[in-house]
């Protein structure tokens, strides 16, 4: 898929215009500062109507400005977010009521140099990378993870209650442990063909042995009531909900060892991105098509042997945003932009 136009206006420092793309590396250039991240942001904005920068949508507004609007062109798709306190997400003229039914329209995937926290950091954003597959990959996914989360915030409001009426609880259980159990459904689809991906584009890049293991906090993925029950009297002396997807983990190895407690830095960040190449790899086998790739500065710390590499295992249009005029990478459909304070301009 190809992302062929995109207009805003109120976004960010950006001047309110319009831009066209090409179908390869559009290569985005210009000093710190100068908005090329808010570019990428208002690309990845218009395919799933949220930043991957900031989970408040008003610090994505123009200062002084009352709305922001940006509207993203492809392959006769018309798709615009309007925002002014409230969205409203509109498709060829038609308004959809629900993230739910705008998300898909535009596949991206995007690349940052805070993904090596995906492998260092803690649980929450390995989770946070899984969670977000599934939403790209399965847009239900994400409605059923917003009932998860709900639920789950009702269900801990209760366990800090003193006088905790058990009938009631019950009574969320039934809710919590539908609601988990598709999460659970959906996320023991995709590992098996997590873990063969990431092996096999280990080794393509050229890492030593790539492993994974999923560990969840329900036995084979799977929520019961008894389950909850043998956890009731600690789940209540620690007032939070103690089994549940949003208690798991993942483990990455290199030939055998924690990426993350033995991994390079190096590495680490090579780890990073063959999870978002294998996040795209996903993405085109769901749609079958080739999703689109926002990549902020991610290969500046790599050597021009893995850099090249990695170039070359990425298939769809790119977006590159970097100080670095990318000169050494041998791709023949190539566009390049200059901005500077907030203007974009064709260089």
């Amino acid at each position: 898929m190809i992302l062929q136009e995109i207009e805003f206006e109120g976004f960010r420092n950006l001047l309110d215009g319009r831009i066209s793309f090409c179908g390869g590396l559009n290569i985005i250039t210009g000093e710190n500062g100068a908005g090329k991240t808010n570019l990428l942001e208002a690309i990845f904005f218009s395919a799933y109507g949220t930043s991957f920068r900031t989970n408040d949508d008003k610090n994505m507004v123009k200062f002084n400005n009352p709305y922001m609007k940006v509207t993203g062109v492809s392959s006769g798709v018309n798709a615009s977010i309007f925002y002014n306190g409230t969205k409203k997400f509109i498709i060829n003229g038609n308004e959809k009521e629900r993230l739910s039914d705008y998300v898909g329209w535009l596949p991206v995937v995007v690349m940052s140099l805070n993904d090596i926290w995906i492998i260092r950091g803690a649980p929450a954003k390995r989770r946070n990378f899984l969670d977000w597959l599934l939403i790209k990959s399965h847009p239900v996914y994400g409605a059923n993870l917003s009932e998860y989360k709900k639920i789950l915030r009702q269900r801990n409001l209760l366990l800090q209650q003193e006088n905790l009426d058990i009938s009631l609880l019950d009574v969320y259980n039934e809710q919590f442990i539908h609601w988990a159990n598709l999460i659970y459904a959906e996320r023991k689809k995709i590992l098996p063909v997590f873990k063969e991906m990431l092996e096999l584009k280990g080794k393509e890049i050229g890492l030593e042995e790539l492993s994974f293991e999923y560990i969840s906090s329900c036995p084979d993925m799977e929520l019961s009531f008894n389950d909850l029950k043998k956890m009731e009297s600690l789940e209540f002396n620690r007032a939070e909900t103690l089994l549940g997807p949003h208690r798991d983990d993942f483990t990455i190895q290199i030939n055998g060892y924690s990426a993350k407690q033995f991994s390079s830095e190096g590495e680490s960040r090579i780890i990073a991105l063959l999870l978002k190449l294998i996040e795209g790899e996903i993405i085109r086998q769901k749609i079958n098509q080739e999703p689109i790739f926002l990549l902020d500065e991610v290969t500046i710390e790599l050597d021009r042997i893995y850099r090249k590499k990695f170039f070359g295992m990425i298939k769809g249009q790119i977006f590159y945003a970097t100080v670095d005029g990318l000169d050494d990478i041998n791709i023949q459909d190539k566009k390049k932009f200059m901005v500077k304070r907030g203007s974009v301009a064709v260089s």
